[in-house]
């Protein structure tokens, strides 16, 4: 009996070792990984920097960003400031370039429903409720009270447009009619673009959209599978994308049978900084930025380390999505300009 019990005790411990071990290792690795900060990166970053508050501000945007044909922001799924920076770029680009035209990662049934609900002349909430629950069957983390009360608000701004200048929501995604085609998404996406700019002759109106992260990276490895902005940059547009990335953050998950979903439906481990997402770099955003707040951080300016880095394109996914490992000729500023750091947003709440 002694020596069983030695046995089990020896055993126990023995697993209890390997488990230490495997945490420690999973903990260096996210570090390593990572890396640490640069003093070269934060002292370019530190004059390249805006905080975002109730609006954005101009101070990062110079002359060649104003000839962008194409603004794109792209995000990871499920966090709420997004629907706020997403906002917040649609007023900002409406009063300064004049831009109306949105285009959306949604159909084009469900676009025609939210325009409907932009020219009403009375707000239609259960149009836009509709609208909303309609999105979960392709975004679920999207389909949200926050994503419902921007275009709440961006109904409010719209009925103080001439006729002319009001926002028009263009919907190029796939329908689920269409989830069949051998055609890829994205391409697809650039199809009923080109599609909607000719039916409606809107050939050389600035546009802008919010997409989820991979759409709006303007470089890709396999020509089958390029994003939109690699696409329509391919196409002769000239392309600005943003991209956010969280920090401290929660996302919402719905119950789904993929994941391990808790009771409250939001998590807190898909931040760029780990545990099961890395961002190589991302520790020089986060020397540089403030808990609970969004900073707005521009890559491209001359002597920027971004030009020739592969920092914040390097990223690592231990469950959702695919790592990016960027192509080995190709730097940071060659798949996005700007980077948008969020600090303790909450979760997109579920719409009842």
């Amino acid at each position: 009996m002694k020596k069983l019990f030695k046995f089990i005790k020896i055993t126990f411990f023995s697993i209890l070792a390997i488990i230490i071990l495997l945490f420690l290792y999973f903990i260096i690795s996210n570090k390593v990984f990572i890396g640490s900060t640069s003093k070269e990166n934060t002292d370019y970053l530190s004059q390249h920097r805006a905080d975002i508050k109730d609006s954005i501000v101009a101070t990062l945007f110079d002359n060649n960003f104003y000839r962008s044909d194409v603004f794109l922001l792209g995000e990871i799924h499920g966090y709420a400031d997004n629907q706020k920076i997403d906002k917040e770029l649609l007023f900002f680009l409406n009063k300064k370039l004049h831009v109306k035209y949105y285009i959306a990662e949604m159909d084009s049934n469900n676009a025609n429903k939210l325009n409907t609900f932009l020219s009403n002349p009375a707000k239609d909430n259960a149009l836009l409720k509709d609208v909303v629950s309609s999105i979960r069957k392709r975004i679920p983390q999207q389909s949200s009270l926050e994503l419902y009360q921007k275009w709440a608000d961006i109904y409010d701004y719209n009925q103080k447009l001439a006729d002319t200048a009001k926002i028009t929501v263009i919907g190029i995604d796939k329908s689920f009619t269409d989830d069949k085609s051998t055609i890829s998404r994205d391409s697809a996406m650039l199809l009923n673009l080109e599609n909607y700019i000719k039916k409606h002759h809107i050939e050389g109106e600035k546009l802008y959209g919010l997409f989820g992260f991979f759409h709006v990276l303007q470089k890709g490895k396999d020509v089958a599978k390029d994003p939109l902005a690699t696409r329509l940059k391919n196409k002769g547009y000239k392309v600005s994308s943003f991209v956010s990335y969280t920090i401290d953050s929660d996302m919402y998950l719905p119950k789904n049978p993929q994941f391990p979903t808790p009771s409250n439906e939001k998590v807190n481990w898909v931040n760029a900084d780990g545990p099961l997402m890395l961002v190589k770099g991302i520790g020089d955003l986060k020397e540089l930025s403030q808990p609970n707040s969004i900073s707005l951080f521009k890559l491209d300016a001359p002597h920027s380390p971004y030009l020739r880095s592969q920092n914040l394109i390097t990223v690592k996914s231990r469950l959702f999505g695919e790592n990016i490992v960027p192509v080995q000729t190709t730097y940071t500023t060659d798949y996005f300009q700007y980077v948008f750091l969020l600090r303790n947003s909450k979760a997109l709440t579920k719409l009842n």
